[in-house]
């Protein structure tokens, strides 16, 4: 089963790019290919992968910005069964790819699997996570997954690819992966594993106006009313957060703009 890894970047974090392109030089599971979307700094990229010659890499170069606009151009491209969603901040355990294939394998009628990500330099996981393995019951449990966290098989989802008004450089600034998970969640369709596949440094800050405008988009897109109110109680109740405004100027302004 072929991988492939879909990179979009800007071209600004030159380091990270390299010690991505370290790590993935490490992979024990070696079927894979590498596509860089870049959608500034071309060359700088260019220089950067050209001493990488021994990874099967492409580079797709892009006139206009956006995060799904990107994995929407590199998905076309991609020659693998599998495809792994990378940032060019990330990089990865040796063992990545394998255990990733080895949970499709297990699993053969899943079409996205979800992982884990862990802050090697903190020494922490990225988020909480439960330790059962398991198939998503619900699409409320998909709410907070990260792209790092998601591989996929191709051809299962090349008809519901990834929303281009949502993630950065769009109109709504995030979301864009959860939005992928919710449009292709199915029973036994999506399934977890409590295994790191993936290092990431932890976020502090807290979500900023644009991102619960983008999160309203989002629950307005793929749930009724009564989920969206019932969630922003709970955010004030558990979390005293009163995310009402912003977020439904998302959820109203999504359908403006669909309209």
């Amino acid at each position: 089963m072929k991988i492939s890894v879909l990179v979009p970047t800007l071209g600004t974090r030159e380091k990270e790019i390299r010690r991505l392109l370290e790590t993935l030089e490490k992979q024990s599971y070696k079927d894979f290919e590498i596509i860089f979307v870049t959608q500034d700094n071309h060359e700088i990229v260019k220089d950067i992968i050209y001493k990488y010659s021994n990874l099967d890499i492409k580079q797709i170069e892009m006139s206009v910005k956006g995060l799904s606009r990107a994995r929407n151009r590199g998905l076309e491209q991609a020659s693998g069964e599998i495809v792994v969603l990378s940032d060019d901040d990330c990089w990865y355990p040796a063992n990545a790819f394998e255990i990733v294939v080895n949970a499709f394998k297990k699993r053969q009628c899943a079409k996205i699997v979800l992982s884990q990500i862990f802050d090697p330099e903190k020494n922490i996981p990225y988020k909480n996570y439960t330790s059962d393995e398991e198939y998503v019951r619900n699409k409320l449990q998909l709410m907070s997954k990260s792209s790092i966290e998601v591989a996929f098989k191709k051809d299962l989802v090349m008809n519901k690819k990834f929303d281009e008004r949502l993630g950065l450089g769009s109109e709504f600034v995030c979301g864009e992966e959860v939005d992928f998970l919710l449009s292709n969640y199915e029973k036994n369709a999506i399934f977890y594993i409590p295994e790191v596949t993936v290092y990431h440094k932890k976020k502090e800050n807290g979500s900023s106006n644009k991102q619960i405008i983008a999160k309203g988009a989002i629950y307005g897109k793929n749930f009724n009313i009564f989920i969206c109110v019932l969630v922003l109680l709970r955010d004030l109740m558990l979390k005293k957060e009163n995310n009402f405004k912003y977020f439904f100027e998302g959820y109203n302004e999504y359908f403006k703009r669909t309209n």
